[in-house]
């Protein structure tokens, strides 16, 4: 007999044995009991979640000579069979994507109109339905919209939006949901016992629940593959690995734990190990990122892992959204394993990143006063200026300062939301009213802070820092086009910090060539001096 794949053989036959859509199979039963069966349905969602199984066993439980109590199909009649074995007259299935035409339109609508051979329906289930032709469509809206009563439709689809509307007023729709890693891995353990193997270890089980991404047909399929590598029955990490492209863990932890501990030697040191396995940088790069939001998880829960105890929230948060972004961006660039590894060490300096922002915005403070009042000509009040900052402490608590000295300051308690609020600048600050605007080039950083939470932290970091009633603090996020921003001279607190650092650079360039011994220099070589290279941190 010849080997049938897990994801057939296993392909739920009754509603009991359906994954993870109680909402759906309960629906459905219940039509079926009370005799109240529609004569359109719509079944929508990701692939590999259960669409056509539910559709054939939803006709198998409406032609079924014996139905169960409970609404469940026998099995064993002769209507369940044929269905079970594709051979029914009475029940039809068809591929949406290559039968697309008009004409096998019209042929199927030909068909209908013959009463079933036996039993009370015929039923005809179209998989894959947003594939056919407009004009298919089109021939099958008179069918659908006044059918014989003996047929019954069922559509499935995983792209419901390109179905027209006229179709879609005529189902009773179905959204499937995704499948949990949980779940996915409760049924996989379940498959293991039945079909006599194991997992050298647990979580192996749950790495191909993920990987799976919420489809139990793609979670068989993966399981089938570590089989056909695996010897004695049992699957261990490295066939797991081998099968499906993994990075072993132990490598990835290393990454993680060199992250955390800001080495940067290590970092490089393991990622050129990972790279003389042959490993996909996309695949490595959802690991990576699969692992630092549980972590993410975990912290924000209280808990932490042995790499993670010694690391704030906020820390954590600030490292997976860099890395989020970065990532995407490697991995499109033209050099992307240049690129992953200059983003892993990019995240293990973020104390000198953060610190160096901070003297940034603290240089910039001397000229905000100057800029709010440019930006907001109308505003009458604002916060009265300060001395720059000279540490990257936080300011003394009730003690009155500048929006740049507030984002200093913010840097010390959630870099996260600091990092985003610098992407703008305060417009005017009067009463507890704080309106804080973004060019439309920082709309992605305006939509993170636009947030009922978010604001509420800003809010309460706002009147901590100037001593005021939260109660009275009111933020106002704006959106400036081109023209906004040029008529308003506006400028975020990031750039006026990088023009102001330009500048120190320009001066101190200048000042280093009129300096004396370089003009002696070159009256001696008879030669100009055509390059000056500044220290970064201290422009000398």
């Amino acid at each position: 007999m010849s080997y049938k794949v897990l994801a057939r053989k296993w392909r739920p036959k009754q509603f009991s044995e359906v994954l993870g859509q109680e909402h759906i199979t309960r629906t459905l039963k219940n039509s079926v009991l009370n005799k109240k069966i529609a004569h359109a349905y719509l079944l929508t969602g990701t692939r590999g979640i259960g669409k056509t199984s539910i559709a054939r066993v939803f006709a198998k439980a409406i032609r079924c000579e014996n139905l169960s109590e409970t609404g469940e199909p026998c099995l064993v009649c002769q209507s369940c069979e044929d269905i079970e074995k594709s051979s029914s007259i009475n029940y039809i299935e068809i591929d949406g994507a290559s039968n697309n035409s008009v004409e096998n339109i019209r042929d199927l609508i030909e068909t209908v109109q013959y009463l079933p051979s036996s039993g009370a329906y015929k039923i005809y289930v179209i998989d894959e339905v947003h594939m056919l032709s407009v004009s298919a469509f089109n021939a099958l809206l008179k069918t659908l919209e006044e059918p014989p009563k003996h047929v019954v439709f069922i559509f499935a689809t995983t792209d419901p939006q390109k179905l027209l509307g006229t179709v879609l007023s005529r189902c009773q729709r179905f959204d499937f949901k995704n499948s949990t890693v949980e779940e996915l891995n409760s049924h996989l353990n379940f498959i293991a016992k039945k079909e006599g193997f194991s997992f050298s270890d647990p979580k192996l089980s749950y790495e191909i629940s993920r990987q799976a991404k919420g489809s139990v047909r793609d979670a068989l399929s993966l399981l089938d593959q570590v089989l056909a590598l695996s010897e004695d029955d049992v699957i261990s990490e490295d066939v797991l690995n081998l099968s499906l492209g993994l990075v072993n863990s132990s490598i990835i932890n290393q990454l993680i734990k060199a992250i955390y501990e800001a080495d940067q030697k290590q970092i490089k040191m393991t990622f050129d190990q990972m790279l003389t396995e042959n490993i996909d940088l996309e695949v490595f790069t959802h690991q990576l990122l699969d692992l630092l939001y549980q972590e993410l998880m975990l912290k924000s829960q209280d808990q932490s892992t042995e790499f993670s105890q010694n690391l704030g929230l906020v820390e954590l948060m600030w490292v997976y959204e860099n890395l989020s972004k970065d990532l995407q961006w490697s991995l499109e660039s033209l050099t992307p394993t240049n690129n992953v590894c200059f983003s892993l060490i990019k995240v293990a300096t973020r104390e000198k990143i953060v610190t160096l922002k901070k003297k940034q915005i603290s240089k910039a403070s001397e000229v905000e006063e100057k800029v709010e009042q440019e930006i907001s000509p109308h505003s009458n009040e604002t916060l009265p200026p300060q001395e720059p900052l000279e540490k990257t402490e936080a300011p003394e608590q009730g003690k009155k300062n500048s929006w740049s000295d507030f984002v200093a300051f913010l840097f010390t308690r959630n870099k996260s939301l600091a990092l985003n609020v610098e992407r703008g600048n305060v417009v005017s600050m009067q009463d507890g009213n704080v309106r804080i605007a973004f060019g439309e080039d920082c709309k992605i950083f305006y939509d993170f802070l636009d947030d009922p939470e978010r604001k509420m932290d800003i809010k309460a970091l706002i009147a901590e820092f100037f001593d005021i009633n939260i109660t009275q603090v009111k933020i106002t996020f704006e959106l400036l086009d081109d023209k906004a921003k040029e008529q308003t001279n506006f400028k975020s607190s990031v750039e006026i910090a990088e023009g102001i650092d330009k500048q120190d650079r320009e001066n101190k360039t200048q000042e280093i060539l009129n300096s004396k011994y370089i003009k002696d220099a070159e009256s001696l070589f008879n030669s100009k001096v055509q390059k000056v290279i500044l220290n970064n941190d201290e422009n000398s």
